[in-house]
Formats: C-alpha cells, sequence, structure tokens
C-alpha cells in the first residue's frame, strides 16, 4: 500500500478553455484555423490533432516549469492540471509564471489558486501522483466561475501567503483584489497575473512603483492583450460563441485602463476580423511608441 501524507499547502488548478468543444467536434473549422498550429508538424487539418498539438504544448509548458521548481508538484490530467506545495510562495510564482506562458504560447487557460488541506501519495512513479482534500476541491470549484483567462482565489489566500511569507506577500499586495463578475454582479478575489507578467521572487514592491516601472508593466499587460486578440493561434477559440466570450473577456480586463495607475489610448474588448502574426507586431510597436501614456494620481488614503 502507497504511504499517504497530510499537510497545509497552496494549490493551483488549471484547466485549457474549449478543449471540451472542440475534441467533441462541436466547432467548425477551416484550414486557416488549424495552419497556425499544425503544418509544422506536417499533420492532417482536424480537431483531434489540433487538440493533440495544444496538449503537447500545454505539457511542454508544464515539464519546463517543473525544472524550475524543485519544491513543486504536478500532476497532468488530460487538459487540465494540478500543481501544489508547501511552498505558497512558489505556488503563487509558478500560476504568474504559467499562465504568462501559456497565452504567449497560443493557448486560454482560466485557474483557481487556494491554500488548506492537501493530501497526496508520497511515492512517484509512471501512474503520476495523486491529491485529495479540501484545497484541492476549492481549486478546482474557483477554475469555473468566472469567464476569461482569470486565476480565482479563496478570500483567505493573501493572509496565508502574509502569514508563510511576509516579504514576498509585501511586495505583491496588488496582485490580490476583488473583481465584480458581470454576468451576476458578484465579487470575486482574484490573483491579477497579468499585472506583473514577469513576477520573480525579486520583484519591486508593486504598491511604490516608480512611473518608469509601472510603464513598462503596463506595455507588457498591454501586449499579452494584443495577442489574444490579433494572434492567429487563438482562431479556433472564437469559432465558437462561448469561445468567443473567453477571448473577449481575457481582452477586456488584461487590456483595462488606468491599472497600476497608467491610463493608455488601448482600451480594447474585441477581437480583431482578421488574425495575423504581423498584426500582432504591427500593434506591439505602436504599444512601445506610443506617447500618450499618463500616470494619475494615487488614491488619496483617508485618515481620521
Amino acid at each position: 500500500m502507497e504511504l499517504i501524507s497530510k499537510y497545509d499547502g497552496a494549490v493551483f488548478y488549471v484547466d485549457i478553455l474549449g478543449m471540451k468543444a472542440l475534441t467533441n467536434n462541436k466547432i467548425d473549422l477551416a484550414d486557416e484555423d488549424y495552419s497556425h498550429w499544425l503544418d509544422q508538424y506536417r499533420l492532417e487539418h482536424t480537431n483531434q490533432y489540433l487538440a493533440a498539438s495544444i496538449l503537447a504544448e500545454f505539457r511542454k509548458i508544464l515539464i519546463n516549469l517543473d525544472n524550475d521548481f524543485e519544491d513543486v508538484t504536478i500532476s497532468q490530467l488530460s487538459d487540465c492540471a494540478f500543481v501544489w506545495s508547501k511552498n505558497i510562495t512558489n505556488i503563487v510564482l509558478f500560476a504568474s509564471k504559467f499562465m504568462t506562458t501559456a497565452i504567449t504560447s497560443g493557448i486560454l487557460c482560466r485557474g483557481g489558486l487556494t491554500y488548506g488541506e492537501i493530501i497526496e501519495t508520497n511515492q512517484n512513479h509512471k501512474l503520476g501522483r495523486f491529491i485529495v482534500g479540501k484545497a484541492v476541491t476549492d481549486a478546482a470549484k474557483l477554475e469555473g466561475v468566472a469567464k476569461g483567462a482569470r486565476v480565482l482565489i479563496d478570500i483567505d489566500f493573501p493572509h496565508n501567503l502574509w502569514q508563510y511569507d511576509k516579504k514576498f506577500a509585501e511586495k505583491v499586495i496588488p496582485l490580490f483584489a476583488p473583481f465584480t463578475n458581470p454576468l451576476d454582479y458578484t465579487d470575486y478575489d482574484e490573483f491579477k497575473w497579468y499585472l506583473c507578467p514577469d513576477l520573480s521572487i525579486a520583484v519591486s514592491n508593486l504598491s511604490i512603483l516608480k512611473d518608469e516601472e509601472k510603464l513598462n508593466l503596463t506595455k507588457k499587460r498591454l501586449k499579452i492583450a494584443n495577442k489574444v486578440r490579433c494572434s492567429p493561434k487563438f482562431n479556433w477559440n472564437g469559432k465558437s460563441n462561448e469561445g468567443l466570450v473567453q477571448l473577449k473577456a481575457t481582452i477586456n480586463f488584461i487590456a483595462a485602463d488606468s491599472l497600476l495607475n497608467v491610463s493608455h489610448n488601448f482600451g480594447w474588448n474585441d477581437v480583431v476580423p482578421k488574425r495575423a502574426d504581423a498584426t500582432v507586431i504591427k500593434i506591439n510597436k505602436l504599444i512601445d511608441e506610443d506617447e500618450d501614456y499618463k500616470f494619475l494620481q494615487e488614491p488619496q488614503q483617508l485618515t481620521e
């Protein structure tokens, strides 16, 4: 019998959006929708080959990140994955790196991030590790709540991070904040990974950034939104009503104005009619060269 252990830790659950509709052949695609994924492998243009190609890229990202985080465990289950560790800081860093890498690679994912009870097997074998526990269940539930490439968190997650690693938690406070779901006007707590796409343990304090640092992070964020809006890698997502909603929602909140108190002219909320890599490059250049970014005043603190 395998040994089983129980402890408190952080869990990141992530799922590829749209795969069920794709593999069930509920999306009608044209050659231009397949080509950017399949032509490099000289594969037939079918939904199943497209799904396999996306899953292979998904797994590649997980494997590469597994090499970067020694105390993090990963278990992939087809088009989703559980990632867990006692080290809550590393799970935050993993989630940030994964979401940034996946979306820039053309894969739209959504996640849940929790802290709590984890029960796991202690032995690695060819069938992989498995986990259960409240943190696992909660992470999976949170993932399906909102539209777009968000990572939802339980309300106590920032506090648990603070208790585990106060120095890191102090620097990343702006990444944990509520948002209002426009579908039902319910407030949910979110890990805003897109505010700092290159998050690392050495990150500057995001609450006291210099204007130059704010501008740099804003441009990186807008380039991610531009990728989702214009890259042909996302063609297949936009060919179903549900997929189009996921794309539009992602573009809308990642390109939102005034985040980090920086105002800009790229507040997109829709996809372009014709996606192309050349369009991505062209608009990225506009993002870099635009001279109309404005730095807004920080909100005043209320005093008694």
